[in-house]
């Protein structure tokens, strides 16, 4: 097969940055995620991923080919698996399934994957239902805490921070690419920390300006980021101060907003659980 359309077959596949079974995996296709299929090397297909472009190969396996028509349905109108854990039980067998995950062809009980029906045992949402919903996302958010960090992980059992955040975001209806370097570039820029909001995403660098890091912002003077795991701790205009260690391991750098401004006043993030600057309210992120 040289080229063509595909879906994830099963709970999760590696990408990988070559076609060797040792690769660094730079990402995960879930089950029902439509890709892009440009050539076949070996026991790997070369594929492009639908939702953000992100490039890599997949065991040839893992894939299940699919038409153009339900490649297209799987990208624009897919209905979204909720539930960190569920799964989806066919007559012969039953399949883990993750949050973010593509329910194909699902009429709201049962979905069609192959040759196999499924019923499937979670909450799931339409992308036709989905609306920019910054509450919703972070109680959807709060269900992954604890879970470990994994580079490239995209399921429960191993998360990467951009991959979190791009996987919440969808599910309220906001499309993001995959790296946070590239998220860092959309969206409407936060000057003051006063003006900041539930659900901004806050952009941390290294000593080079790079942006390495990202978090979405709470009430209180708290984010909620991946670091070792999923975790909450404090924010203020220097950046993220972890309980744990007792001082800063993140340096802010941007603000982003990317749902609808809110009427009533924004966050407070100097109340956070350390003696700091206290006039943090006013100072201009950069």
């Amino acid at each position: 097969m040289k080229a063509g359309f595909a879906t994830g077959k099963y709970t999760a596949a590696a990408i990988r940055a070559r076609p060797r079974e040792r690769s660094v995996m730079v990402s995960q296709l879930l089950l029902g995620e439509p890709v892009r299929i440009s050539e076949s090397v070996g026991k790997f297909h070369k594929v492009v991923r639908a939702e953000d472009g992100l490039e890599g190969f997949v065991r040839i396996d893992q894939l299940l080919p699919v038409s153009q028509q339900v490649f297209t349905h799987q990208t624009e109108a897919p209905a979204f698996a909720l539930e960190l854990f569920a799964s989806m039980m066919s007559d012969r067998f039953g399949m883990p399934v993750t949050f973010g995950a593509r329910l194909p062809a699902y009429d709201g009980i049962q979905a069609r994957h192959g040759e196999e029906r499924f019923v499937y045992s979670g909450q799931a949402v339409l992308s036709a239902d989905l609306r920019p919903d910054a509450e919703l996302m972070i109680r959807l958010a709060r269900k992954w805490l604890h879970v470990p960090e994994l580079s490239g992980g995209r399921t429960p059992t191993g998360i990467a921070g951009s991959a979190l955040v791009q996987l919440l975001t969808r599910m309220v209806g906001v499309r993001l690419p995959y790296s946070i370097e590239d998220i860092s570039r959309q969206g409407r820029p936060v000057d003051f920390m006063v003006q900041c909001q539930e659900g901004d995403l806050a952009f941390f660098g290294d000593d080079r300006g790079r942006i390495t890091h990202l978090g979405i912002l709470l009430t209180g003077g708290t984010v909620l980021h991946v670091s070792e795991r999923v975790r909450i701790d404090g924010i203020d205009h220097f950046g993220i101060f972890n309980h744990t260690y007792r001082r800063y391991t993140h340096r802010l750098r941007v603000v982003k907003r990317f749902f609808p401004d809110r009427s009533d006043h924004g966050l407070s993030l100097e109340k956070r659980q350390s003696e700091v600057v206290r006039d943090a309210k006013q100072m201009f992120i950069f």
